[in-house]
């Protein structure tokens, strides 16, 4: 859900309105259900997907504001894809830890 609320948060910064349903951060510790996250997880996906391909190239460069810091919209995108790669690393590091195969790699594990 963190990932999933960050998604729509950075994208509302852009200009696209959150989610109705969205109601509040606390969503993070509420929805807990698998099936939930998976389908809210999707959700913000495809909405980053849609969104991004809309854009033209001067739609990038398009001022924005952020926690206090001017960017573009072109950074608010690489928040996004920076974000939820500094959480697959931790996942990575936490199922390396508890003996997990990652799916990617299960082919290959001896």
């Amino acid at each position: 859900m963190h990932i999933s609320i960050a998604n729509f948060y950075l994208l509302s910064v852009t200009g696209l309105p959150m989610p109705a349903e969205l109601d509040s951060i606390e969503m993070e510790k509420k929805v807990t259900a698998k099936a939930d996250v998976v389908s809210w997880l999707k959700r913000s996906l495809e909405a980053v997907r849609t969104a991004r391909a809309t854009l033209k190239p001067a739609d990038l460069q398009r001022r924005v504001t952020v926690q206090g810091v001017d960017t573009n919209v072109e950074g608010m995108y690489l928040r996004i894809v920076v974000h939820a790669s500094e959480h697959m690393g931790q996942l990575i590091a936490y199922a390396r830890m508890t003996g997990v195969v990652p799916p990617w790699s299960a082919a290959t594990a001896n």
